[in-house]
């Protein structure tokens, strides 16, 4: 009777040594797991930073862009005023020449007038 009980006991000994074998099992897998998910959630991370970078990149990119749009209307503005400011002289040149001519036949039929008279009299 002590043989069949020890024997049970011996039985009773193996199947908890096969539960905490299985319990340490779990918690080995489950130690494991919980460092997987650590892992990617650091993943997760770098990869969120990552895409950050490439957002402000392609913002600097858009901003870039607006910068060399910007030069190219300046220099267009720049061209026009310059077109702009050369006509105007040459038709103030050509108002000025003008006058000028306007003034010496005015000079000339003054000075024609005075010595016609002169003649006369």
């Amino acid at each position: 009777f002590q043989n069949q009980l020890a024997s049970h006991q011996f039985f009773e000994n193996q199947l908890a040594s096969q539960e905490i074998c299985s319990s340490s099992l779990r918690n080995f897998q489950n130690q494991l797991v919980s460092r997987q998910f650590s892992e990617n959630q650091l993943a997760f991370h770098q990869f969120s930073e990552i895409e950050l970078t490439f957002h402000q990149f392609s913002e600097n990119q858009l901003v870039l862009h607006q910068f060399f749009q910007n030069q190219l209307a300046f220099h267009q503005i720049l061209e026009i005023c310059s077109t702009s400011v050369r006509n105007q002289f040459f038709e103030n040149q050509l108002v000025f020449h003008q006058i000028f001519s306007t003034s010496l036949r005015n000079f000339q039929n003054q000075l024609a007038s005075h010595q016609f008279f002169g003649s006369v009299i």
